[in-house]
């Protein structure tokens, strides 16, 4: 059994290595990769700084000890967790109720062909305009407290997770479907059975775009109108022409990603591990 397992796992490393045009000795040794970013980051922190202060770029793009100090005083202040609270919760309530409307009207339009059909160049219209075009509107329609955050976030989101959902839905092979009917199969059991599986990496593929496009709408809307959050103070250590609180706000902001990305990655391999199988390793053998 051992011997089955170990034999599996070669195999995987050498269909990967092929796959990439990788060296097998990379796959073998994961934990190089791993230590080779970690030098990667380190020397782009040290050259950064180096050249800031060999250069005197300083007020251009600050470096990272003037950041960590930005980000000690903005923390000193007693600013920096009820801002990162505010702009967190905007950008949270705007991922879920985006990713629940989108992820509805993707699939209902998705899957009523003629609907979708009728609908799509009317959407798609609205997915081209630039999006910070409408800021401005959803301050005049929601007032300048977290309602108009939410809402402009959750559009954002939205228009994501509804274009990939769409699109999921319509690849979903309808023989397979009509062949369920024929076999009693209720429309039910045909989107909770062959539609979501069938979509379902359409779908998270939206969340993960849609995730960071929440925190720009919030962020965005904290620009336009706010006097508290992420947002308000990059644009506050604009105004002060402040680069290090600037990068500050941003880091901050790359850190929270990241950290989120990484949560729904985690999700979704956990819900979706019925396809980390590598059917082509199993069709070797």
């Amino acid at each position: 059994m051992q011997t089955e397992a170990k034999s599996m796992a070669a195999t995987n490393i050498d269909t990967r290595a092929r796959r990439s045009g990788m060296p097998r000795w990379w796959y073998e040794f994961g934990s190089l990769q791993l230590v080779g970013q970690f030098a990667f980051l380190i020397g782009t922190l040290v050259v950064w700084q180096v050249a800031s202060n060999a250069f005197g770029w300083e007020f251009w793009i600050s470096n990272p000890v003037g950041i960590v100090e930005a980000l000690i005083r903005w923390y000193n202040t007693g600013l920096l967790i009820p801002d990162l609270q505010i702009t967190l919760f905007e950008a949270a309530i705007g991922f879920l109720v985006g990713s629940a409307f989108g992820g509805l009207m993707g699939f209902l339009l998705g899957w009523v062909r003629p609907l979708g059909n009728f609908m799509e160049p009317f959407v798609l219209a609205l997915y081209t305009v630039p999006k910070i075009a409408l800021a401005p509107l959803f301050v005049l329609w929601f007032g300048i407290g977290p309602t108009n955050k939410v809402m402009f976030s959750g559009l954002l989101v939205a228009l994501m997770v509804f274009i990939t959902t769409f699109q999921g839905v319509r690849q979903v092979d309808r023989d397979l479907v009509a062949n369920a009917i024929l076999l009693g199969a209720k429309p039910f059991q045909t989107w909770t059975k062959i539609a979501l599986p069938y979509s379902a990496v359409w779908i998270f593929t939206g969340l993960r775009i849609g995730l960071p496009y929440a925190l720009i709408g919030a962020i965005v809307g904290e620009f336009v109108a706010s006097d508290s959050g992420v947002g308000y103070r990059i644009k506050e250590a604009t105004s002060y022409f402040d680069t290090s609180a600037v990068f500050a706000g941003i880091l901050v902001l790359m850190i929270i990603s990241t950290f989120l990305l990484t949560i729904l990655r985690l999700v979704e391999r956990r819900i979706l591990r019925w396809q980390t199988v590598d059917l082509s390793a199993t069709r070797e053998h």
